[in-house]
């Protein structure tokens, strides 16, 4: 069996990574160079971790990357602190932790695993531009658009084409497949910094979900410093995203009490914002193309949770195919995973819009539980299903 794979984003890389384990072969097509990267999401949850132990790629990672295991939200108005541990998923789970790791780093080390294999063809700075299938629907064959060359194209053909290609796919709109949901008004903007005053950074746990004068913003330890990531109201779109003030204005009013408003102008730091939806298809298959990640669904990104849950349908996608899965049962696993998208991803992260703190750390839910959905857990049996 042969499969195509557009976008050698981290969901089409794990895909690819767990279709050569098994021995089946398969085409990446990426537009840009794979050394090429537009990181957004850095959070590795529990499940996730889970696979790419089994695809034997974590150890490679574990250098890059901040290990967090203690999560706390902080309501620095009235000093009210609620505090968690990834601690109590041992029993659950031999990663109990969040894993915070830039994307570029996970991409680079699964296309390395992906060279050393040998059973995936790269393919780089090729547009993928149509798709054709057969008069029979026995195979499906990709139009590509070279590089450099304002009219020539190549022709892939394979049994099957797996579209992760992004929230924006050409192709998915070619398919004739709705992205239904809408795009919220606001974007997030982040700032990171290298370093941090010491009372201030013995305060925070790994991940800090916190509230200040009705503001919401939450922080994340990497291995290369801090991330703040800020929602700024409509009125206040323009000013923060045009330079750093604003959201170092934000963190000076915000921690006030702890470190001297002047230090957050004194340091250096680093800010990008990026657009918020939530929307899904409502099919993932046409024929024989399936749709995965961002190309499939988009959602908050709090918690890497749309990400995450890409990979997880990724690895459970590739695993129908190694287990040589009829049409019924991927057209089951079509079924299923778009309910999952229904009721799990998009349920899960509508929650957290607007900076709404997760529900394992309010006290009122099972702590357990709670942290379990947060991380994916409950999902993950069903990466290995045969469906």
């Amino acid at each position: 069996m042969r499969i195509l794979v557009v976008g050698a984003g981290p969901v089409g890389l794990m895909f690819c990574s767990r279709l050569s384990q098994g021995g089946h072969d398969c085409v990446l097509i990426e537009q840009n160079r794979f050394d090429q990267t537009f990181s957004r999401a850095s959070t590795l949850q529990p499940a996730t971790l889970e696979l790419l132990s089994e695809l034997n790629c974590l150890s490679d990672l574990e250098p890059y990357g901040e290990i967090v295991s203690e999560v706390m939200a902080w309501n620095l108005d009235d000093g009210t602190i609620r505090e968690s541990s990834y601690r109590i998923l041992s029993a659950c789970t031999n990663f109990p932790y969040r894993f915070h790791l830039h994307q570029s780093i996970l991409r680079e080390r699964l296309i390395a695993e992906l060279r050393r294999r040998s059973r995936c063809h790269l393919v780089e700075q090729s547009k993928a531009v149509a798709v054709h299938f057969d008069r029979h629907d026995q195979a499906v064959s990709l139009e590509v658009k070279l590089h450099g060359v304002s009219c020539l194209t190549q022709t892939f053909c394979g049994d099957y084409l797996i579209l992760c290609d992004g929230a924006h796919s050409a192709l998915r709109q070619q398919l004739g497949l709705r992205f239904e949901g809408y795009d919220l008004p606001m974007p997030v903007v982040r700032l990171s910094t290298p370093v941090l005053p010491a009372c201030l950074e013995e305060q925070l746990a790994g991940v800090s979900y916190l509230q200040a004068a009705k503001r919401s913003l939450s922080c994340l330890k990497m291995s290369d410093g801090w991330r703040f990531v800020l929602r700024p109201s409509l009125s206040e779109v323009y000013e923060a995203t045009a330079d750093t003030f604003w959201a170092r204005q934000c963190l000076a009013d915000s921690f006030a009490d702890l470190v001297p408003p002047r230090w957050w102008f004194s340091h250096p730091a680093k800010r990008d914002s990026y657009n918020v939806a939530q929307r899904y298809v409502s099919n993932r298959r046409v024929k024989r193309v399936f749709v995965l990640g961002d190309a499939a669904h988009v959602t908050n990104t709090r918690g890497g949770i749309n990400m995450n849950f890409g990979l997880l349908e990724a690895y459970s996608l590739a695993s129908c195919f190694l287990n040589d899965a009829g049409q019924d049962a991927l057209d089951r696993w079509n079924v299923f995973w778009l309910g999952l998208t229904e009721s799990v991803l998009m349920e899960r992260t509508t929650q957290l819009h607007s900076g709404r703190t997760p529900h394992f750390l309010n006290p009122k839910n099972d702590e357990l539980d709670s942290l379990m959905r947060s991380c994916l857990l409950d999902l993950l049996p069903y990466t290995h299903s045969s469906f």
